[in-house]
């Protein structure tokens, strides 16, 4: 409705209504900033609440990219480990290679098991 030929007349103060006097009618404001009765949700098009299931699906996707970044931490820390156990495996056998080949340069006879 144009209102162009209406004269401007500023509002006073005693006429705005405040967010409490808004709230006492049973309106919420919602996150986007729009006013809703109290008790309903906001409905979209395809018939899905539009910031609920925004949120809801903000956080989904957070968590689907936690899932993956930590996952991919683990896969990162799982090869770190094998390659480390490898390299003390082949420490160790290099470590009783030479201890074979000092025994055998020596004429010691292998060493005893440990009785219990």
């Amino acid at each position: 409705m144009p209102l162009d030929s209406e004269p401007y007349v500023p509002i006073k103060r005693s006429f705005l209504i405040g967010a409490s006097g808004i709230a006492s009618f049973g309106y919420q404001k919602e996150h986007d900033g729009s006013w809703v009765k109290r008790g309903t949700r906001h409905v979209d098009e395809e018939g899905h609440g539009g910031e609920d299931s925004s949120l809801l699906q903000k956080i989904l996707d957070r968590f689907d990219g936690l899932q993956a970044f930590v996952g991919e931490r683990f896969d990162t820390l799982e090869l770190q480990v094998d390659m480390r156990f490898n390299e003390m495996e082949s420490r160790i056998t290099k470590v009783k290679e030479d201890v074979s080949y000092i025994r055998s340069s020596f004429d010691l006879p292998p060493p005893q098991p440990p009785s219990s």
